[in-house]
């Protein structure tokens, strides 16, 4: 099998690695399908060699003070991913994002608000979604940060929802963007909830990073 190459975005103030460092381990490092690069700078996305086929952002990747992307990179994104490279936003990737912008475009949604409280926040799919991106997926709850999105909802696919005592919000969407995918889920602050969400990134990382092209090309090669 070949490895696919993934760039992880990770690490901040309040996203240290130290909350993530397992979950990636061993869903990422310790299998078999990636090639795993990672960086706490979202720029180093466009000097990476060999370009990556999925990029996954847990943070906004703009550390010590760095200016977010401007409208300039920010369209170098957006044509990455119309050209076949996935997007994974996972919790505070989705923070970095403003109405009305090439990233917006990309996500199709932005992180809006969260409870100062840590709930816990049970996550499940919406009744009748298939997508391979929640298969076999089963619920699950635990404390984290609840995020509320704003997302164009006509325009993605969702996928869960999460449900604490503040109320019930979009978990999980995914779309296309020409030959491009792109899955957003807004679970993801604590530790013990990236340890349960490990199958759900786990699916969202394989579709993503398997393009439109490559579907394309396997559905001619099916029919040769």
């Amino acid at each position: 099998m070949k490895k696919r190459n993934v760039l992880i975005i990770w690490d901040d103030y309040y996203h240290p690695e130290a909350n993530y460092r397992e979950a990636v381990r061993k869903s990422f490092d310790e299998s078999n399908k990636w090639n795993v690069t990672k960086t706490h700078r979202i720029r180093e996305l466009f000097t990476m060699q060999p370009r990556p086929e999925l990029c996954i952002v847990f943070t906004v990747g703009c550390p010590e003070g760095e200016d977010n992307l401007n409208t300039e990179e920010q369209n170098r994104v957006k044509e990455m991913v119309e050209e076949g490279m996935g997007m994974l936003f996972i919790h505070a990737g989705l923070a970095c994002i403003e109405d009305n912008t090439p990233l917006f475009e990309i996500a199709k949604g932005r992180f809006a608000s969260h409870p100062e409280p840590h709930y816990d926040v049970y996550c499940t799919r919406l009744p009748g979604c298939s997508h391979p991106v929640m298969e076999k997926i089963e619920p699950f709850v635990t404390a984290d940060e609840h995020y509320f999105c704003r997302v164009d909802i006509e325009n993605v696919t969702p996928l869960m929802v999460g449900v604490s005592d503040a109320g019930t919000e979009i978990a999980g969407w995914a779309h296309t963007l020409g030959k491009g995918r792109v899955c957003c889920l807004t679970p993801g602050h604590n530790h013990p909830m990236l340890i349960k969400m490990r199958p759900l990134m786990e699916n969202a990382a394989d579709w993503c990073a398997s393009s439109e092209a490559d579907k394309g090309y396997k559905d001619e090669a099916d029919n040769l």
